[in-house]
Order: structure tokens, then sequence, then C-alpha cells
């Protein structure tokens, strides 16, 4: 017999029971959404998935409410046809919102994993020698596209490779690790540009996305940073006001300008002197025909301070700088003035100011690859390895297939003290670019770290067969000496090193302890006091993180001074300096009856196996 519904404890019971259900279906909803977004995101599916039991549940919540109010009771109650109406409505309800979400032209959302992008080099249509121009404007797109925080943008160099290739838009798609391709041709004529750009569905090679644009030369800037804003749309990005605000600023710039700076973009990026040279011709170039045009001056800014790397005569830093400024007084938000600026201030010593600008440089292009790679090389040398290992990972995703990016997150794992990773990922390295030095030589010193100096010494034989008076190679295999005990082998690999690099820090430090421990104690001690005199004079040692103060507190161990040697070796590690070599170091073997010494090299370690639980916890997805 079913109980009277109007009796008040009923209401109470009532009550009760939809306070817990509520608690239970919200509770229970929230876990199952929190799911879907995982796997959502984990995995790359759609988010139609998610919106469309978002609808169920939202839709389920009054059906609950309802049938508890109904059925709470002791005992079985009867479906009433007002009741059974109500579920109707709300079943018709949830489906009607799934079809619409299932219906939506292109896809709802993108997880994080499917928002990427890769841009080929556009076809030229007009005359050839436009090549560089419409290579120039896939390189403007990409920077445009770059902008957008929440889009995955492959780098200009990257794609650059795939320049008239014959493989397929599913193979690139799948090399570039990008769901999405952008397509399209250039043709200048007339005074007037004809852009147009197809984007396509990589997995499925599948049209997404066309339109065509018919501007005025002079719009050309604007035109690309339309094409970029109307792709986010298509992709469902969302942009931030001031991503919305930069792509819809309206630019113009004279098309001679335009065209002298896009060659000089593809002179600069080969990074060779002669290059560089006919770069900052280029540039100079643009800047004279139009001087409000602040990426010519960006692109002089760049072209100095890498021009002042090469010995180039008359490219100074302090013009890298001026017209680093000037291209950021036209433009405060151009990514590349912050880059060019970080560059020039790096090369200048001011590491700290130049990693400011390189910060400012990837908050207004995130998909920045050289400043992302710039940030992880400045702050590995800082001794922040965990740190810097995120950042030249995040390099390779923007830019794969580029040795040196390969090369350089191997010396972090190595750093880490992380051997196995580090060789596998300087082996990648060196697929991408056989010959490399810089990771044959990390290849070649890792066993010293495992205490195989001999397996060392003939690794760097065989180097420096092919590549005699290699710096690195002739350091390597010193200390490969040096720590097998053969100090009068390890001298002529010093003195070779002193003489093509300098006396100053770590090279004159080790052929001073190499001579005095071989016998020629006067030779030795001459050479530490000339080392040690260099690197007090070294303006860098402002810098808190300087590897001269480690050369510093090494030196004076050398000389047996043993409070001044480890007060400097506190002091390095107070600066950040983690360079394992501390731990096996053969010229710091004065300090080794010392507890100071003891506890130093402890604090070094927990300081890297501190890193090494961040990295650990670090999702790359190997």
């Amino acid at each position: 017999m079913t109980a009277p519904r109007h009796h008040p404890d009923h209401k109470k019971q009532r009550a009760k029971s939809l306070r817990q259900a509520v608690a239970i279906y919200c509770s229970t909803g929230m876990t199952l959404l929190g799911a879907t977004n995982l796997f959502s995101s984990h995995y790359g599916f759609s988010f139609k998935l998610f919106d469309s039991i978002l609808a169920v549940l939202l839709c389920g919540l009054p059906a609950m409410l309802v049938f508890t109010w109904f059925h709470a009771l002791p005992g079985r109650q009867r479906f009433l046809k007002k009741e059974i109406a109500v579920y109707a409505g709300l079943a018709l309800l949830a489906g009607l919102a799934v079809f619409k979400i299932g219906s939506l032209a292109g896809p709802f959302r993108f997880s994080a994993q499917t928002r990427s992008i890769a841009v080929l080099p556009f076809q030229n249509l007009g005359d050839k020698n436009d090549e560089s121009f419409s290579d120039g404007v896939t390189e403007d797109i990409i920077t445009q596209l770059a902008r957008v925080s929440n889009l995955k943008v492959i780098s200009r160099t990257s794609v650059m490779a795939y320049k008239n290739t014959t493989k397929t838009l599913p193979q690139i798609g799948k090399e570039l690790g990008v769901s999405f391709i952008l397509e399209g041709s250039v043709r200048r004529q007339s005074g007037r540009i004809r852009i147009v750009g197809q984007l396509i569905d990589a997995s499925k090679d599948e049209h997404y996305w066309a339109e065509t644009y018919d501007r005025p030369m002079t719009d050309v800037l604007t035109v690309q940073s339309e094409v970029a804003r109307r792709i986010a749309q298509a992709l469902r990005v969302q942009l931030t006001p001031g991503e919305e605000a930069r792509l819809k600023k309206e630019k113009k710039v004279d098309p001679e300008a335009y065209a002298f700076y896009a060659r000089g973009r593809e002179y600069y990026y080969r990074y060779t002197p002669e290059d560089n040279a006919q770069a900052l011709l280029l540039f100079k170039k643009a800047s004279d025909i139009d001087p409000s045009f602040a990426p010519a001056w960006a692109g002089l800014g760049d072209a100095y301070a890498m021009g002042w790397r090469f010995g180039t005569e008359d490219a100074t830093l302090e013009k890298a700088v001026e017209m680093s400024r000037k291209a950021l007084a036209l433009d405060p938000d151009l990514a590349e003035g912050h880059k060019a600026l970080g560059l020039a201030l790096e090369s200048m010593g001011q590491v700290s100011e130049g990693l400011s600008s390189y910060y400012d440089a990837v908050a207004l292009n995130p998909n920045y690859a050289p400043v992302v790679a710039n940030i992880g090389s400045i702050l590995s040398s800082m001794g922040r390895f965990d740190e810097a290992l995120r950042w030249l990972r995040k390099s390779i995703d923007l830019q794969p297939g580029f040795a040196r990016y390969y090369a350089l997150v191997g010396l972090q794992y190595a750093n880490l003290g992380l051997n196995d990773q580090a060789r596998v990922w300087l082996r990648k390295s060196l697929e991408f670019q056989p010959g490399f030095i810089f990771p044959e030589m990390l290849l070649a010193s890792l066993p010293l770290y495992e205490g195989k100096a001999d397996e060392v010494r003939e690794n760097i034989k065989k180097i420096l067969a092919d590549k005699p008076g290699e710096p690195n190679a002739l350091n390597i295999s010193g200390d490969a000496e040096l720590l097998a005990g053969r100090f009068a082998a390890a001298v002529p690999f010093y003195s070779a090193l002193v003489e093509a690099t300098s006396p100053t820090g770590a090279p004159g430090n080790k052929l001073a302890f190499a001579l005095i421990k071989s016998g020629r104690k006067a030779e030795g001690e001459k050479m530490l006091t000339k080392s040690l005199a260099g690197c007090r004079e070294n303006p860098g040692l402002a810098n808190p993180w300087s590897p001269l103060h480690f050369d510093i507190a090494e030196a004076e161990a050398v000389g047996g001074r043993v409070k001044e040697a480890l007060d400097g070796l506190e002091k390095a590690l107070d600066g950040g300096y983690s360079d394992r070599w501390l731990l096996i170091d053969p010229l710091l073997e004065s300090l080794k009856p010392e507890p100071r010494f003891a506890a130093i090299k402890n604090r070094l370690e927990k300081r890297l196996a501190e890193m090494r639980d961040n990295v650990a916890r670090m999702a790359f997805g190997d």
C-alpha cells in the first residue's frame, strides 16, 4: 500500500533525499566531465564529446530531481503520466543538444594538441625573381600565426625544408606533428598582391577553409594579419584581447621596402658571415626606403649582432642595440625587435637584460623557436638545467629536425647526469646533421663521468684525426689524460688549447696543474698567476652565475690556498654554478681532506638530484 503523499514526515524525507541526490549527481557529473576533459586533452579527441556529455548532464539534472521527488519514499510509487511527459521532454531536449553539437561545421573545439599548424612555402606565381618575396610572405604569415598563444606553429626553418617537396600532406603533417597545414600562392603584379590560402586537415587530406585576397601591395602586412585571424577563427582558437587587437591593426608598408626586407631575411637565416653581410645591406635599403618600417630596423639589429659574432668589420653591438631600440620605438609589440635587442645585450655580457628581452619577445610570439632556444641556453648557463630542458624541448616541438636544438637537449641531460638520455638526443642530432662537432664532442666525453678515461681518450683520437686543433677535442683529450694520472701527456693538449683560446680560466688552470704535476713547477705557477689575474679582470665576473667564480676557486686550489678555494666554491654554488665537473675535477685534490669540500659536493649532488626529480615530473611524451 502506498503511503499518503501529504504526510509532513514525507516532505522531510523528500527534502533530505533531494539534497543527497543533488550532492551525488553533481560530484559524479564533475568527475565524469573531468575524466572526459583529461582524455580529450591527452589523446587529442574533439571536445564535442565533452560538450555532448555536459548537455546530457544538464538535461538530466531536472529529470533526477523529478524522479527523486516522486520516488523517494519507502515502497513502490507509480510513474505518473505528467512525470513521464517531463522525462520525455528532457530526453528530447538532450538529444537535440547533442545533435546540434555534432552537426556544427568543422570541429567544435580542439584540444591543445590538435591546435597545431604548419605553413608550407607559398608558391610564387609571379616573376621568377619574386621567389624570395613569396618566401617572405610565408614567413610573415607564420609570424602572425605564431603570435597566437593557443596555437602551435611550426617555425620557418622546418617548413622551408618542404619547399617543392613530393611528400603528401598527411606525411608532412605526421613528420611535423601538426593537425593542419596551410598552403597557398602569391602573385605580385602591377602594384597589387594576390594571396590564396588553403587550410587542410593533414590527417584526412581534406580542405577545411580557403580564401583569396586581392589587395594593393601597400596592404601586404595587413593581409597577412587577416589570414592569421581567419585561420584562428576557423580553428575556433580563442584569441586574447591583445592578440585580437594586434591582428586587426592596419599596417602599411612601401612595397619596395618590403621586398628588400624579405630578401634580407632569406640571407640572414643562412647564418654565414657572407650572407649576413648581404642581409645587412638589404635591411639598410629597406629602412632607407621606408624609415617607419619597424621590421627592417629589427633586421638590422639582428644582422649587426650576428655580424659582431662573425667578426665582421663595423658590425658593433652598440649599433645592434641602437637599431633594435629604433625598431621597438616604432612598434613596441614587435617580437623581432625584442629578440634582436636580447641577442645584442646577451652578446655584450648583459645576460639578465638579454634574458628579459627574450621573455618579452616570447610573450608576444610564443612560437618564436630561436628565442625559445636562446632562453633555454641562458638558463643552462645559469645552472638551471631542468628549466632549460623544458624550453629546449619546446624549441624542438616548434622547429623539428634542427640539429642544434637536439644537441642542446642532450647537453641538459648530460649536465644532469642522465647519460643514457643524453646519448639518445645527441645521436638524434647527428642523424639530422652528420659530422656536427658539438654532439660528437659531448658523446665522446660522457664516459669521463663514468670513470672510463681510456675510452674517452680513444674517442677523441678519432675526432682529432679528422679535426686537428679543435679546441673542445683538445680540452677533452687533456681531461682524459689528467683523470688517468698521465700529467705529462696532458700538457701538449692543454698548451695547444691555451694557444687556440685563452690562458685565462679553465684552459690556463688545467695547463698550470698539468705542468706542476709533471715536475715543471715554475712554468706551472707562472701560468697559474696569469690565469688567475685574467679571471679577476674579466667583466663577466659581475654575473653571479659566471663560471669565472668556479675558475678562480679552482686556481686557488691548485695554488694550495685551501680556505680561499672553499670560499670561492661556495660563492660559485650560491650564484647557481651546477657543473658536475666539480665532482670529479682533479684540480681540486688539495681540498679532498676538508669537511667543507665534502659538504660542497653534497650540496651540488642534492641540487642535481632535485633537478632530475623535476625533469621526471615533466610530461614530454617520449
